[in-house]
């Protein structure tokens, strides 16, 4: 019997000893993974920051929006209007133009979306900057006195993005 207990004892002990390195290395990884964890999520923006973000690319995006359908209500000659500020050149097919700012239109909802939540600033920066870059080709080439227009649209949009 008193073999026995001493067996016992001994596997108990040889045990501990396995057990130790165990639970060392256990903790060694958790510290690891704590300072990684930290690292990554100390570089993630604040969800406050993100919203803010993205309300104001929507609140802009709205404001494009609006003096997009300024600008195809103008062209667009089936409309009764009293002066109009963007008259397309003569050379220019209306149908076309009109096409062509509706799908600015479209481009534009997009911002007004949840998917454009999960873009980065920069991303959605980019995709802003293309297609104003677009509209303020399209009102340079295909309208009357487009330089003008342009700087305006330009303008008008610069104060609002700001006050956004």
């Amino acid at each position: 019997m008193a073999l026995l207990l001493q067996c016992h004892k001994k596997e108990k002990v040889e045990s501990m000893d396995q057990l130790i390195p165990v639970l060392f290395v256990t903790a060694f990884i958790t510290f690891i993974l704590v300072k990684q964890i930290k690292h990554i999520t100390k570089n993630l923006p604040e969800d406050g920051a993100t919203n803010n973000n993205f309300k104001k690319y929507a609140n802009f995006s709205v404001s494009v929006q609006n003096y997009l359908r300024i600008i195809k209500n103008d062209i667009d000659n089936t409309k009764e209007k009293e002066s109009p500020k963007f008259i397309l050149k003569n050379s220019i097919d209306e149908r076309e133009s009109i096409e062509l700012l509706s799908d600015f239109l479209r481009k534009l909802v997009f911002f007004e979306t949840l998917l454009a939540k999960n873009k980065s600033a920069q991303e959605v920066e980019s995709e802003l900057f293309s297609i104003l870059d677009s509209i303020d080709s399209f009102v340079r080439e295909k309208c009357e006195n487009g330089e003008e227009l342009a700087d305006e649209l330009k303008e008008f949009l610069f104060n609002d993005f700001q006050n956004a």
